[in-house]
């Protein structure tokens, strides 16, 4: 908590996810003053299907500010804001700058033929030398084909198409404009060029002036309205800032804004993300899945990007399958504390974490999780520390394979956040099977924390995040690998775990047929 003698300037981050809508009110050491959170309120529309409401998503942001503002110590003043979020869902607006209908989600699928017809039209390989992306069918450009093939009337009336942050920063400053990072989760920027692509949007028959101008994170877009700044109480006249993709926000904070650092997001999901000097777009390795993205502060880089789909959420799932309606679920500290109690390797037990597919380099949709090396002894410590053990050895798998591409090598070093680092057995599994120190970043809101960074670089506070780093208090530990583990790991990595994918891909894929999915 920041120190009742505090009176400023303070800042706000906003992050936009999945789950929820959380507002950071930090004072200029980047010690939190107060959070607020709203749940996101996403409507289900049918399997696999969901929207938003881009007004919900506003006014309950408004709420947020609303909160955070009655926590500014007297005297205080709000000097910056700005947002991260998902970077897929966009929200189209109209000349006056409304939203024209809903947002689709990132994760609804919907888009799949719009995403398959456009990958035909403009060649897989041709798609992604432009962008170092398949056509995935979450990314934005796929979500206007749909609205066009199915809102048409609703899609000629669009005069502009904004992420998520960049909405409501629009909603708060009246200006419009995005980062590099959410621009690069949209399958119209050009990584060489850094610019959107024409050629892309040709071939999509968009019209570029749909989409914004494209301007580094932190620069200021304005003041927040008059209006705004009433409504929400506000004190000061805060600026707003460009802000960025949530992950890339959350390295931000963690320190990985630099070629070399590996950031290890931990949460139901888990992303990696390499920095690097500028994207690794080969033909070569485009089967491999990786993301590819850019990202500009003062100086312009990239990163590459891989994720396990379901991390923590396997975690959940098979402490779920321990409980029904007449047991109780165990304590995460018990069942931690079983795992702990059996040895590395789990007396040749074998865990797959592909509960929701394959991920990269193995990108494969039918895919499925699976136990090898059961037996009646078989506890179930030692199949919780057999998850814990197969998510950290398919996240080093990732690191591997993305480590080895022409012109990347081994991270200097990997930081890691995110909810996953409240398990500290998890933490030294990792940290043994990599092989590395970890450096875990003691911010449960990094994401927000890395928004409210940029939002003091738009008012002026420091001149570059290196200088805002350096200025601000961020807790962190370090987790060293254990050495006998890790000559354990390192002999089970390779004789077992690097092959336990190819082995079970027979089988699952005659599971998915017979399953008829």
């Amino acid at each position: 908590m920041a120190a009742p003698q505090d009176t400023g300037p303070f800042l706000i981050g906003i992050d936009l996810g999945t789950q929820s809508i959380r507002a950071l009110l930090a004072d200029s050491r980047g010690r939190t003053v107060a959070c607020a959170a709203r749940a996101t309120p996403a409507i289900h529309i049918g399997a696999g299907q969901a929207e938003y409401d881009p007004e919900a998503l506003w006014c309950l942001t408004l709420e947020t500010l609303r909160e955070l503002a009655a926590a500014v110590p007297a005297g205080g003043a709000v000097a910056g804001i700005a947002c991260a979020s998902m970077g897929e869902a966009c929200v189209l607006i109209d000349a006056a700058g409304a939203p024209l209908g809903r947002a689709i989600t990132w994760f609804d699928r919907r888009t799949e033929a719009q995403a398959a017809a456009f990958e035909k039209r403009i060649g897989a390989a041709r798609l992604f030398a432009i962008t170092g992306l398949p056509a995935d069918p979450t990314l934005t450009l796929c979500k206007l084909l749909w609205h066009r093939d199915h809102q048409p009337d609703l899609f000629a009336r669009a005069r502009g198409v904004l992420n998520i942050a960049n909405w409501i920063a629009f909603r708060l400053s009246g200006v419009a404009a995005s980062d590099e990072s959410l621009a690069s989760r949209t399958l119209c920027i050009d990584t060489a060029t850094r610019t959107w692509s024409a050629e892309v949007l040709a071939a999509a028959g968009i019209d570029l002036a749909l989409l914004p101008p494209l301007r580094a994170s932190g620069s200021p877009l304005g003041p927040v309205r008059p209006e705004i700044l009433a409504a929400a109480g506000l004190p000061g006249h805060p600026v707003v800032g460009v802000g960025g993709h949530d992950h890339v926000c959350g390295g931000f904070a963690a320190g990985a804004g630099r070629p070399g650092v590996l950031l290890d997001s931990m949460g139901t999901a888990e992303a990696l993300y390499l920095t690097v000097d500028r994207p690794v777009v080969n033909e070569g390795n485009r089967h491999l899945g990786f993301w590819q993205g850019l990202v500009r502060l003062d100086r312009p880089f990239a990163y590459m990007g891989a994720g396990i789909n379901s991390s923590g959420g396997t975690i959940e799932w098979f402490r779920n399958l321990l409980g029904d309606a007449e047991h109780p679920v165990p304590a995460r500290d018990k069942l931690i504390a079983e795992a702990a109690a059996v040895p590395p390797g789990c007396h040749g037990t074998a865990f797959l974490p592909h509960l929701a597919y394959a991920t990269q380099p193995n990108v494969d949709l039918a895919s499925r999780g699976g136990f090898a090396g059961l037996t009646t002894s078989t506890s179930r410590g030692a199949l919780f520390r057999a998850v814990l053990e197969g998510l950290a050895m398919e996240a080093r798998q990732c690191v591997d394979a993305m480590a080895a591409m022409p012109g990347v090598g081994t991270p200097d070093e990997i930081r890691v956040i995110g909810g996953g680092t409240r398990n500290p057995l998890f933490l030294r599994i990792k940290a043994s099977v990599y092989g590395r120190k970890l450096i875990v970043i003691g911010e449960p809101e990094a994401t927000a924390l890395g928004a409210a960074l940029l939002g003091g670089l738009a008012a002026g506070l420091w001149p570059d995040m290196d200088a805002a780093l350096a200025a601000i208090d961020r807790p962190s530990e370090v987790v060293d690998p254990e050495p006998e583990w890790t000559e354990r790991y390192e002999s089970l990595y390779r004789s077992v775990y690097q092959g336990l994918y190819p082995a079970l891909a027979p089988v699952n894929h005659a599971l998915s047929r017979f399953d008829g999915t």
